[in-house]
């Protein structure tokens, strides 16, 4: 060999020795400083204090893998709240050059038994260690993060309020900006009622000084939720919609969709959709409904209110004010009878409406104080309506025009005019100043309606145009002169006290006589 071959073959030896030193040399350099760079990384992304049991390196050249167990990161070195971050175990994967470009790219990321807890606004330290963390690092880049299993809580420094708690089945997160924020596709489950959310959109860039202020939007899918599950209602749900906001609170608009809602006491199914916007207290979950606009058959209710949860009680309250304008009773009447429904027309409805939490079925949770009328309603049964236009033909003295009850009835039926308030409490309808007229008849009535059993017992008093003895004829006709200064109202039509009593489906009319002594004494 010629020496300048041997020169040649010496000069490539040895920058090849040199290669693989300067490769031993970075490599034990990232091994022993990949746990520093990590933790004071952290440390000043999230001004927290950092804790690691393990961590551990290789370098399967070009590729570097990290990996560390039971880490936690302390908001601000706060002992006394929960952890900002914890993670069972991470696995971390990049390329050498990846570590020592200026912009750091960590191309993997996995987490397992991921917890977040973000902290309230009010829990940040001014001035604390962290608040001005010297800027000593550059930014770095996270190509993609997966985790399983993991929990987002958004803690609330509310007295006697639970923290807003997500589960979290899968969650991918990729960068696609330079500004921190991460796109992320993840799988929920919700835990009442039961369903499956996916949602996709954008999180961050984190807020290191208040995290509950990192901005959120994105859209989501709930799907197959059973509502069964709380008592007294059934039916399955679907919902879609889409949000953004900052996590403390956040701004939701979707609609809801449910074919088959019905109250389980009457067995109606109804095609029950919704359209909302809503704000979100991230803090504790509670919820701020401006508007709701729900579609029940042809009708339209709509509510604004809350979804508040109250301290020492379980669960959250559901506090209302409803107003309808476009109704049919006969919709309403399905969710709360078992029996086919026993009027139809349109209705104007406006109620407070209070659902507390409990175990009880739904209908002896809630509570309804309003007032409703009915412009032009017609009773579906039809011995009902024919007794109701016997009532006014008798009450115009046109006794001759009453139609028999083995006669079928005319398709000009006497439409009735009705209006009142009501009261519901623990399954119990109550009903004052409830006034209907029919031509020739004015009816002021009260009392009571039980949901359970779907009997009524109203008592009150009708106003007829006409004399009692002009009500009937031939010999009754007589006899009941006698009867007409009794139960005239200045010497013209009559006032007789009734009573209306039994199944809603086959009331019982009568005279309420006992009624009619007690005011006259």
């Amino acid at each position: 060999m010629s020496s300048r071959r041997k020169k040649i073959v010496w000069i490539l030896g040895g920058a090849a020795i040199g290669f693989v030193a300067v490769l031993i040399i970075l490599s034990v350099v990232i091994s022993r400083r990949a746990h520093i760079w990590a933790a004071d990384w952290m440390s000043e992304q999230y001004h927290s204090q950092v804790q690691l049991d393990a961590f551990r390196v290789t370098i399967p050249f070009p590729l570097v893998q990290c990996e560390g167990d039971n880490l936690v990161l302390h908001f601000q070195g706060r002992q006394d709240l929960p952890p900002l971050i914890a993670v069972t175990r991470f696995t971390m994967r990049t390329s050498m050059w990846g570590l020592l470009r200026r912009t750091r790219r960590i191309e993997y990321l996995k987490l397992e038994g991921l917890q977040i807890n973000v902290p309230p606004r009010e829990e940040r330290i001014n001035g604390g260690p962290f608040s001005s963390f010297n800027k000593k690092f550059h930014a770095v880049r996270i190509g993609e993060i997966v985790s399983e299993n993991a929990v987002l809580r958004t803690l609330t420094n509310k007295p006697g309020k639970d923290p807003l708690e997500f589960d979290i089945q899968h969650l991918r997160l990729t960068s696609s900006s330079n500004d921190g924020a991460l796109d992320f596709v993840a799988t929920l489950t919700n835990p009442r009622p039961p369903g499956q959310i996916v949602s996709t959109g954008t999180f961050g860039p984190w807020n290191p000084d208040t995290p509950s202020l990192t901005p959120v939007s994105g859209n989501y899918v709930f799907e197959k939720a059973d509502l069964g599950v709380f008592p007294g209602i059934a039916g399955i749900l679907s919902s879609k919609g889409s949000y953004q906001g900052v996590l403390e609170q956040i701004g939701v608009d979707g609609t809801t969709d449910t074919p088959d809602f019905r109250v389980t006491r009457a067995g109606h199914p109804v095609d029950l959709s919704t359209t909302f916007h809503a704000t979100v207290d991230g803090t504790d979950g509670d919820t701020y409904l401006h508007p709701v606009e729900t579609h029940i058959g042809e009708s339209v209710l709509v509510a604004q209110g809350s979804v508040e949860g109250k301290k020492g009680t379980k669960g959250k309250t559901v506090t209302l004010e409803v107003n309808a304008t476009r109704a049919r009773i006969e919709d309403l009447l399905r969710l709360a009878m078992s029996s086919s429904p026993s009027m139809s027309g349109p209705i104007r409805l406006k109620t407070k409406f209070n659902l507390a939490p409990g175990t009880k079925e739904i209908p002896d949770r809630l509570n309804l104080d309003g007032s409703f009328d009915l412009g032009s309603v017609h009773f579906t049964s039809g011995a009902v309506q024919q007794k109701i236009d016997n009532m006014s033909k008798r009450s115009e003295g046109k006794p001759k025009e009453v139609v028999n009850p083995q006669d079928s009835i005319k398709d000009d039926d006497v439409a009735t005019a009705m209006r009142g308030d009501f009261k519901l409490d623990q399954g119990i309808l109550s009903l004052s100043m409830l006034n209907f007229s029919i031509p020739g008849a004015d009816v002021q009535l009260g009392g009571t309606y039980t949901l359970a059993q779907e009997t009524m017992d109203l008592r009150g008093k009708v106003k007829m145009q006409a004399k009692l003895s002009q009500t009937t004829t031939g010999v009754k006709s007589f006899f009941l002169k006698l009867a007409d200064p009794l139960f005239s109202k200045g010497g013209n039509g009559t006032v007789l006290p009734i009573k209306i009593t039994g199944p809603v489906q086959h009331p019982h009319y009568g005279l309420d006589l006992g009624h009619h002594d007690a005011e006259t004494r």
